[in-house]
């Protein structure tokens, strides 16, 4: 019976699997056509995914760059937003790459398995394209963003003293929306409001904006700069009305800001603009030189900041002068008169004493005194002000003990007459100037390449201990000198028909012709809002030699007709603007000395250049060109050339062996350069490019740094990675840096001298002493097996190793520690520091990390993240507790197994804590010999998801911090609600109540 049964479902089966075949095989058959119509789709999907895919990638890339950029400083940390999205850009590409290889080992069976797969893929991708555009700030601010402090010089005078304490009581009043603080020009108001400014950022739970209008004001320029600080994007959009609603709508959300508008010149529609002024969100303080403006801008409360008195006037004066030996009875009786000539003016009385420094000679303070009067008496054509005379006499002193260059003025003076072609209130970067004052020729031809550099930085420092130029920070931070409006005044006032500037401001047309005077020298339309020089503009102006159109991006078409009148031209800048290519009618231009296009990224068209015999300087970099320009090969003369541009595919054979002048070249590094044409180069100086090898390397600085005394460089070695490479804008370079990147440092040796900056990446390298370089400042190593150590106590004590101020290690999967302590150097280790100058340390991602850090007396920034084995960050060093005088910034990120930092003795400038997703730390700092622990410069400090934590410190009844700004406890339960710190009596209260509100577990 079972039997029977079983034939009948074998002979059911035999007919199923016979009709299924029949129906297998129709199919088949009939959809062959589409089969082969699906395979087409999915090669051209394949393709096009690969092409967005690549789009992706070089997306993503350019975000982890900006991101590492910014996490540097200790003080940023990537949005996890950010973070997710990178995480599937790795995983997209993953898949892709393993679809490539399916596709190639399976070919056919593959294809029609799973067509549909590159279509799904290519949404995900345009997915992540769309996400990565609202992304908005790819980091956020570890230690807060109110803003940041204002350098500025001391008060002066009781006045100022107490127009200070009025703001701030006005605005604490909670009364007043809008202040006006006015007075004539070099009085103190800027001095005042950044003080003001500095006052709110200590004490002010809001944000504190500041914005310098100056004259050449447009509601456009003051919209971006406001929309700057407050990270409100409005680029690409150019109706005011809707720039204007999207900063309301921020400034709106924003209780307790404080708008502050330095030098504004007109009355202004706040409401056009986007600031709508009120106690609740956004208060405005405005400094002018009208007291009409104010009442136009209806400033409820009006300031007036006056002279100074006679005393304070001298007490200025003198402090300014700063003699080493005081002026005798008789000289400072005269020098008391000079000051009362300044009129009590701040600005005036600190150019001109800074002009008089190291003066003590009676009869020169007399001469002072008597042409000070002449000027205040005459008329020298300098306007009605006094303050315009008075510093015009510190000018002319620059002409005192220099010899001049055969006209009126001398080398300082031209080069600070030159510091007026920028844009009011600009900062200019000190490298940016020196360069410029080269290329211009205005300093001593005869010297060496690096010889005019140091005089171009000398000439910036006289400057500026006259007075006449301001030191500040840039971007960067880079260093950067600014001029007073004043002081540009009265510099343009000098250059009165020889010099046109209209740099900055709103200027959308180029000046018409009869506004370009055949006298003019030097015109300068620098970050101008130009976008096209019209068709047949042609100025005739045969005496200018020097013509600045960089912009921002803006200027897009110039005409051939443009230059053909100006054939004295000796430098040209075009840096920064958007043209598509050259007229060529530059290629007649026989006196051109520079031609600077750098940035020019539409750039992909250079007329043939071989006839400009006496180009000096040619900066191609970050160019779209894509081969060198004809011609460049028979630029004899080329002093400086910049060829760093990305899209550049090859460089000529041959190209540098006739340019045997070069002092300065910079290469792509994505192209490796023919080493023996770089060594025919007998007197360059000054070189950035990538070489094959370790060997190339060695044969080029052994022969380079024999023949040249003093070099610099930076040097890529072996493969090329764009993240390892320094950003734009190298230009004057003053370090020697060195980037290893996937060499075998096993094998091979390096041999350098006087590394400052050293990058070693993916390479095979066991061998701590690679870097154990004398003048090593910075190092960063990063993806590289087999290092354990920074430094070995066994070699004895390093000399190379102290000089180190920045350390970066990430991704080592090797790394225990800095130091390894032998038997033999382990005391000599604890007697004396062996990192003792570093003062930034960065560790990412060494999974094995884990012996505490010694021997770093200096240290500034800590940050330490994703170490998955480190326990403790400092051993006490043989003591019984760790003194770190200097730390200001303290990063611990996401080190699962860290119980403590260590015992606390003193960290006096400690301004930022920031300890997150450590489950095992009870305490953050052990201090076991007081009851009560100060923090004096303590600002900010954040505490998120440390399940563990019961106290900031252990052992202390208290801990006091008077400077409190922000604190942030986030998912730290055993804190019980409590805020971790306490804040003295002393403090106002404002900033009590600031504390409550942003203390607590979220």
């Amino acid at each position: 019976m079972f039997s029977l049964g079983r034939a009948k479902v074998a002979k059911m089966l035999s007919r199923i699997f016979e009709s299924f075949l029949s129906i297998v095989v129709e199919l088949i058959a009939d959809n062959a056509h589409n089969n082969v119509k699906s395979i087409k789709e999915f090669e051209l999907n394949l393709k096009a995914l690969q092409k967005k895919l690549k789009l992706l990638c070089a997306k993503a890339s350019d975000v982890e760059e900006e991101i590492k950029n910014s996490e540097l400083s200790g003080r940023k940390k990537r949005r996890r937003e950010v973070e997710e999205w990178l995480e599937e850009v790795r995983s997209i590409e993953k898949q892709v790459v393993e679809l490539g290889t399916q596709v190639e080992s399976e070919g056919f069976i593959m294809r029609l398995m799973d067509g549909g797969l590159p279509a799904k893929l290519i949404e995900e991708v345009d997915t992540l394209v769309e996400q990565s555009r609202n992304f908005g700030e790819l980091v956020l601010d570890i230690c807060g963003s109110g803003g940041d402090k204002l350098l500025t010089n001391g008060m002066v005078g009781q006045a100022f003293h107490e127009n200070l304490e009025m703001v701030l009581k006005l605005l604490e009043s909670g009364e007043v929306s809008s202040i006006g603080v006015y007075g004539m020009g070099g009085v103190g108001k800027t001095t005042l409001a950044k003080h003001i400014h500095n006052r709110l950022l200590q004490h002010s739970q809001g944000r504190v904006i500041w914005v310098t209008v100056s004259q050449e004001f447009s509601v456009t320029t003051l919209q971006d700069k406001i929309a700057h600080f407050i990270g409100v994007d409005l680029v690409g959009e150019d109706n005011e009305d809707i720039r204007a609603s999207r900063l309301h709508k921020t400034l709106s959300q924003m209780k307790n800001s404080v708008l502050i508008l330095d030098d504004v010149w007109e009355n202004m529609d706040l409401l056009k603009v986007g600031c709508l002024v009120s106690v609740e969100c956004c208060r405005l303080i405005i400094t002018t030189r009208s007291l009409e403006v104010c009442r136009q801008i209806c400033c409820q409360k009006k300031i007036q900041v006056s002279t100074l008195n006679h005393h304070e006037a001298w007490e200025l004066f003198n402090e300014t002068l700063r003699n080493e030996i005081e002026l005798d009875s008789s000289a400072e009786e005269i020098a008391r008169s000079v000051a009362k000539l300044c009129g009590g003016l701040p600005l005036a009385i600190v150019t001109v004493a800074g002009s008089m420094r190291g003066e003590r000679d009676i009869h020169t303070w007399r001469n002072a005194y008597v042409e000070l009067t002449e000027r205040a008496s005459g008329n020298d054509g300098m306007g009605d002000g006094d303050v315009y005379k008075v510093l015009k006499y510190s000018f002319d002193r620059l002409n005192r003990n220099h010899h001049s260059q055969g006209n009126e003025f001398n080398t300082l003076q031209h080069c600070f007459l030159h510091c007026a072609l920028y844009p009011e209130d600009k900062k200019i970067n000190r490298e940016r100037l020196v360069r410029e004052f080269i290329s211009g020729g205005l300093v001593d031809k005869r010297k060496t390449r690096r010889a005019q550099v140091v005089q171009g930085h000398s000439i910036l420092n006289k400057l500026v201990n006259v007075c006449l130029l301001e030191s500040c920070v840039g971007p960067g931070p880079t260093e950067c000198v600014k001029m007073h409006d004043l002081v540009r005044s009265m510099a343009l006032k000098i250059c009165e028909g020889k010099y046109m500037v209209k740099a900055g401001g709103d200027l959308k047309k180029i000046p018409k012709e009869a506004e370009w005077a055949k006298d003019l020298e030097k015109v300068s339309l620098i970050d101008s809002g130009i976008r096209r020089i019209e068709e047949g503009m042609s100025p005739d102006c045969p005496k200018l030699s020097t013509l600045l159109l960089t912009s921002k991006f803006r200027l897009e078409l110039i005409p051939d007709s443009f230059f053909s009148k100006m054939q004295g031209l000796c430098t040209l800048d075009l840096s920064w603007t958007n043209i598509t290519k050259l007229p060529n009618s530059i290629c007649a231009m026989k006196s051109l000395k520079a031609l600077l296009l750098e940035s020019c990224h539409k750039l992909e068209n250079v007329p043939y250049l071989g006839e400009m015999n006496e180009l000096r300087e040619l900066n191609l970099s970050y160019t779209a060109i894509k081969e060198v320009p004809q011609g460049v090969g028979e630029l004899f003369n080329l002093k400086f050339l910049a060829l760093d541009a990305r899209e550049l595919q090859m460089l000529p054979r041959g190209l540098f062996l006739k340019l045997g002048n070069l002092q300065h070249l910079e290469l792509p590094f994505h192209i490796q350069v023919v080493i023996e044409e770089i060594e025919n180069l007998k007197l360059l100086e000054e070189f950035s490019g990538r070489v094959k090898n370790v060997n190339e390397f060695n044969s080029f600085i052994t022969s380079w740094e024999s023949r040249v005394h003093d070099t610099c460089y930076t040097i890529g070695v072996g493969s090329y990675e764009v993240n390892l490479y320094p950003y734009e804008g190298r230009g004057v370079c003053h370090n020697k840096d060195l980037i290893l990147s996937e060499c075998n440092l096993e094998d091979e040796r390096v041999f350098a001298e006087g590394i400052v900056q050293l990058t070693i990446s993916k390479c095979k390298c066991v061998d701590p002493s690679i870097y154990s370089v004398d003048g090593l400042k910075t190092l960063r190593i990063e993806s590289c097996g087999g290092i354990e150590y920074i430094w070995r106590s066994e070699v004895g004590l390093s000399s190379q190793m102290s000089t180190l101020e920045e350390i970066e290690l990430v991704e080592l999967d090797a790394m225990k520690g800095l130091i390894e302590k032998g038997e033999i150097g382990a005391s000599a280790a604890l007697a004396q520091p062996v990192f003792s100058s570093l003062t930034k340390l960065i560790i990412d991602k060494c999974k094995k990390m884990r012996i505490p850090l010694s021997g770093v007396p200096n240290l500034e920034v800590i940050h330490i993240s994703d170490c998955e084995e480190i326990e403790e960050i400092f051993e006490d060093e043989g003591t019984s507790s760790l003194t770190l005088h200097k730390l200001k910034v303290l990063v611990l990120w996401e080190l699962p197994r860290l119980r403590k930092v260590g015992i606390l003795s003193g960290v006096p400038n400690l301004e930022c804590i920031y300890v997150t997703e450590c489950g095992e730390i009870e305490y953050v700092f052990d201090d076991e010999g007081s009851r009560i622990l100060t923090l004096p410069k303590l600002t900010k400090l954040y505490l998120y998801e440390l399940p563990k934590l019961k106290s900031l410190c252990k052992g202390t009844a208290a801990i006091i911090c008077n400077s409190i700004e922000r604190i942030s406890v986030t998912k730290c339960p055993r804190l019980m609600n409590k805020v971790p710190v306490d804040v003295d009596l002393v403090v106002p209260r404002h900033c009590k109540k600031k504390l409550n509100q942003n203390c607590g577990n979220h």
